[in-house]
């Protein structure tokens, strides 16, 4: 059983976008197409076009149990293809099987003599730990990149003009460029993977692949510590295998969990301005009442610094947060525990100690 890539199709639409698309038929003879749209001024991507689908076209043919074929060749990487399995198997043996990746022999690269520089990016949502990696890597980040049909759906067409506006105002009072697409590949993994534990960080790498004529290195922001990192789909030991011979990918902000990456981006004026961690069914940016915003604000509120980030447009509802019932599964229970171990280290704020800590003892669900 194999499922098969076609070749890479990249064209110009009429309004000068770029595209940049492929089609795969699955064993049953089903088919779907995974599609990315950027601007004219992003180049197409040369030479092993197959970069482009391995890491996404691979997570679905584990779940599927389906070998893959790509028309297009890729980077030699057989190694890390086997520890990615390897990982993933490990990991997920009931839901990830080993299948064999063939496609034709890499093609090389020669870089054209007075072609432009090539900068680091990091992935960026305008979250803490986009913010803190931004901030962190000032020195070295020179573009920041994002998806429009991964984080925001493309049908909620008000939440991607505001995310299109903060991410253009980040990058201008950055100084760094803004690298963005609109694409198919959470849609397209979605009837297979799961998006959380599984999948984004592979959609990632496709999507990094994509900028590779500008990027040679992009970073992902972490979502967890190294001290309590779970089976997750962007991970320390799983992104820098998506390398390829064009684009080192780097995990980054491991050392750190998200109260004390807030304490870091706490004074970035641009941080302070446009911190977005949620859109509550898209309808605006931070409901302040989810319990991702609650944690939030109550790490800022522990150092003194929720006023100076307007985008949290509700004072914090310590009533509404002692209500939450946190989810067995997921991330709610640790990251509940590290922000009540950042917070007792605060002077003060009882009231946000006592919630937490009774958080932490109310059964799950």
């Amino acid at each position: 059983m194999t499922m098969k890539v076609g070749r890479t199709r990249q064209d110009v639409l009429e309004d000068g976008r770029h595209r940049t698309r492929a089609k795969v038929t699955f064993t049953d003879g089903t088919r779907r197409v995974l599609t990315f749209v950027t601007s004219p001024n992003i180049p197409f991507v040369k030479t092993n076009k197959g970069d482009l689908w391995l890491p996404t076209m691979l997570m679905v043919a584990k779940r599927r149990g389906e070998d893959l074929e790509l028309t297009d060749p890729i980077s030699e990487r057989a190694a890390s293809i086997t520890r990615i399995q390897d990982i993933l198997s490990t990991w997920y043996p009931q839901r990830m099987k080993r299948v064999e990746v063939h496609a034709p022999p890499a093609e090389r690269n020669r870089r054209r003599l007075g072609s432009p520089k090539r900068i680091t990016g990091t992935f960026f949502t305008g979250g803490v730990d986009s913010f803190y990696t931004l901030t962190k890597n000032a020195d070295r980040i020179g573009a920041i990149v994002y998806g429009f049909g991964i984080d925001v759906p493309l049908r909620e067409i008000e939440a991607v003009e505001r995310t299109n506006a903060l991410l253009e105002d980040v990058a201008a009072e950055s100084g760094v460029r803004l690298l963005t697409a609109r694409t198919t590949i959470r849609k397209f993994l979605q009837p297979d993977t799961r998006w959380g534990s599984e999948a984004h960080g592979a959609a990632l790498a496709s999507l990094a692949t994509l900028f590779s004529p500008i990027v040679d290195r992009i970073l992902v922001p972490a979502s967890h510590t190294y001290s309590n990192a779970p089976k997750w789909g962007s991970h320390p030991m799983l992104d820098g295998l998506w390398s390829t011979d064009r684009l080192a990918v780097e995990h980054d902000g491991s050392e750190a969990g998200r109260p004390w990456k807030a304490q870091v981006i706490a004074d970035n004026p641009v941080a302070q301005r446009n911190l977005r961690v949620c859109y509550m069914k898209f309808a605006d940016m931070n409901c302040c009442r989810c319990l991702k915003c609650q944690r939030t604000m109550a790490g800022l509120a522990a150092i003194d610094r929720l006023d100076d980030f307007p985008t949290f447009h509700e004072p914090l509802d310590l009533e509404l947060m002692a209500a939450y019932v946190m989810r067995r599964r997921g991330n709610d229970v640790t990251n509940v525990r590290n922000l009540y171990d950042f917070v007792r280290r605060q002077p003060g704020h009882d009231d946000i100690k006592k919630i937490l800590w009774d958080l932490l003892e109310k059964p799950t669900v």
